[in-house]
């Protein structure tokens, strides 16, 4: 595969609002989801339980919340990289925060999530798009 015959790098973005959340302690049981659905995260250690997640996700632990940050929105890297990829999330933090936008990222065992402020969505996609973050695409 030629060069300029190489895929681009999607970037999804994904339609509910987000919130990062600080719960009291760990739930006794999580709402049921789905593969397909927007991704979630469980963040547990050091002396706090943490949960990123669309907003609608955080009613089923109304009782546990102890603070809440709302006003995100989620992206998606859409592809997978392998787990010695490096500098992925420090390409995009840096195309971020060249324009003053803060990023919070998190990610699974093949894919790289962020969010960022809902209020700087347009911005934070134009810089991305602008990232030559094909570089980062895995060869064939």
């Amino acid at each position: 595969m030629r060069a300029q015959d190489k895929p681009a790098l999607g970037v999804r973005l994904w339609p509910p609002a987000y919130v990062v959340a600080r719960l009291r302690r760990m739930p006794a049981a999580l709402p049921p989801l789905a593969v397909e659905d927007a991704p979630i995260a469980l963040v547990v250690g050091h002396g706090e339980v943490s949960l990123i997640a669309p907003a609608p996700v955080l009613e089923a632990f109304a009782e546990l919340t102890q603070s809440v940050s709302t006003g995100w929105r989620a992206l998606t890297l859409e592809t997978v990289f392998p787990l010695d990829t490096v500098g992925v999330l420090a390409a995009v933090s840096r195309a971020l925060a060249e324009i003053g936008i803060p990023v919070m990222a998190f990610s699974s065992h093949d894919t790289d999530h962020f969010l960022v402020p809902a209020e700087s969505l347009g911005r934070a996609l134009a810089a991305l798009a602008s990232a030559d973050l094909d570089r980062f695409l895995p060869h064939e």
